[in-house]
């Protein structure tokens, strides 16, 4: 009974295993047929060329249908009109009463010297599709030849590549281009390039400094925004370079040796007088842009300013008057410090310095030179800038308050040395007793270093100021009251 008991659930469960096996059987055969469904109706992709690029090929390269030739440098280009009146150059010239309307053959006469065959052949490319590759140094003869097409939208992507593409080898080149063809926002952007980088970056590269344009010098110099490193004398100490190089067209060298051949060049100058006066008039209206009261804070920088012999008696005897009358005016209890006067007088009159922050640590300095007795103290920590009025026991008959103006504008760069963040003060005014600090600026969490610091300071009285040569106002010395002025103070304390 048992066996036959087993034989029987034997034979189901063979059974019932036989018939499971055919169910799976089954239903693979059907996942088989799903899948096979879905391979033959899921879409596959393949690139094939693009209709722009067919048309960019066949067309343009090709030039197949062409219906006009366009002829310039000695090239044929087998066009299509109705693409090139996408540009109102050609519209006008195929739909009006000209000459060219019902020719075949168009040659355009090419006198801007920016202009090549290359830059030609992308920009007429152009009209057949709508990318583009373009190399940095092809960018400033694809902009004249959009300008000369009048083709908008290359000249809006000729003047962003040129925006991302500002740098140390491209920005005098880009800033002449700006200024030639009208493109306001690229000249804006290379001449804050310039503000940032002049006494860094140029600086250290003898070959572009070399390269800028007097008129460039004079208005980067002339800025209150410009980034000083160190003090008003470091921008002499440059130009005395910068001239050197525009003398000596063909030397190379480093920038080290090139400031110190400067040194040389006018130390061991045989012409009589001074050099402003005589063979370097052609730099005076740079020089003028110096802020000359700043430059005579040391006695050693009077000393080399005599020794070089580049700064006539007639600018510098005016810049020591009235740093002599503005420490009589302090010295007497007459002046305490500037109040609060308009930020563009601020600009013209206010002192420039500034410094490298390499990391986030801490940082304590001073800017060295005669301050009137106000020993100004910065402290960086990381996260906070502040100014501290230093006591000094040399300095005890200082008043007990003294009121500055100042302004303090930080900044990072990229790779290329374009800002990428940028904080300042604005132009604040601060009253401070003997030892007092005061923060400045508490700084972002974000930003990066090695940060780029400037610094303006005013903390004598503003005066108007005396034209110091040529024709340019300068910040050289005050209006001084007139000889019979004097004579009358002089009489009122004699009859005291």
């Amino acid at each position: 009974m048992g066996n036959l008991l087993a034989g029987v659930w034997g034979s189901e469960s063979v059974g019932s295993g036989g018939s499971k096996r055919k169910v799976e059987e089954v239903l693979g055969e059907d996942e088989d047929l799903l899948d096979l469904h879905s391979v033959l109706h899921t879409p596959k992709k393949r690139k094939f060329n693009s209709t722009s690029k067919y048309i960019y090929k066949t067309l343009f390269e090709e030039g197949r249908a062409s219906d006009v030739t366009v002829v310039a440098l000695g090239t044929e280009w087998h066009l299509h009109k109705v693409y090139l009146c996408q540009s109102p150059y050609f519209s006008s010239m195929f739909s009006g009463n000209w000459s060219e309307t019902n020719q075949s053959q168009i040659n355009i006469e090419i006198l801007d010297d920016n202009i090549n065959i290359d830059a030609l052949h992308l920009a007429l490319g152009q009209f057949y599709k709508d990318d583009i590759e373009v190399e940095a140094a092809q960018v400033i003869p694809l902009l004249a030849t959009a300008l000369l097409l009048q083709m908008d939208p290359l000249i809006e992507q000729c003047t962003g590549i040129m925006l991302e593409t500002i740098n140390l080898q491209t920005v005098l080149q880009y800033h002449e281009a700006a200024r030639r063809y009208g493109v306001v926002e690229v000249e804006k952007a290379c001449k804050q390039w310039l503000l940032h980088n002049l006494l860094t970056q140029v600086t250290e590269h003898p070959s572009t400094l070399r390269h800028i344009p007097p008129d460039l010098m004079d208005e980067l110099l002339s800025s209150a925004h410009l980034y000083v490193m160190q003090t008003e004398f470091s921008i002499y100490v440059m130009l005395k370079a910068w001239v050197f190089l525009k003398l000596n067209p063909s030397w190379e060298g480093s920038h080290e040796v090139a400031f110190l051949e400067a040194h040389k060049f006018f130390r061991n100058r045989t012409e009589p007088g001074w050099f402003l006066e005589a063979e370097g008039r052609e730099f005076s209206t740079v020089f003028t842009a110096l802020r000359i009261v700043y430059l005579i804070y040391h006695h050693l920088d009077v000393e080399m300013l005599y020794s070089d012999r580049i700064l006539p008696p007639s600018w510098l005897t005016p810049a020591s008057m009235h740093q002599w009358y503005n420490m009589l005016r302090i010295d007497q209890g007459k002046d305490r410090g500037p109040s609060e006067i308009p930020e563009e007088e601020f600009d013209k009159s206010c002192t420039r310095c500034g410094r490298v922050l390499a990391n986030s640590g801490q940082h304590i300095w001073r800017w060295t030179g005669y301050n009137f007795g106000l020993d100004l103290v910065m402290t960086h920590d990381g996260s906070v800038l502040t100014l501290k009025r230093n006591h000094r026991s040399e300095y005890s008959a200082q008043p007990p308050r003294r009121y500055i103006m100042y302004r303090v504008t930080v900044a990072s760069l990229n790779e290329q040395k374009q800002v990428v963040y940028t904080q300042t003060t604005g132009v604040q005014s601060a009253s401070l007793v003997k030892n007092e600090e005061i923060r400045v600026m508490l700084l972002d969490s974000e930003v990066k270093y090695p940060l780029l610091l400037s610094a303006n300071f005013l903390i004598t009285t503003n005066q108007p100021l005396l034209a110091a040569g040529g024709d340019k106002t300068s910040s050289v010395a005050p209006s001084l009251p007139g000889p019979g002025a004097f004579n009358d103070s002089c009489l009122q304390r004699i009859a005291q």
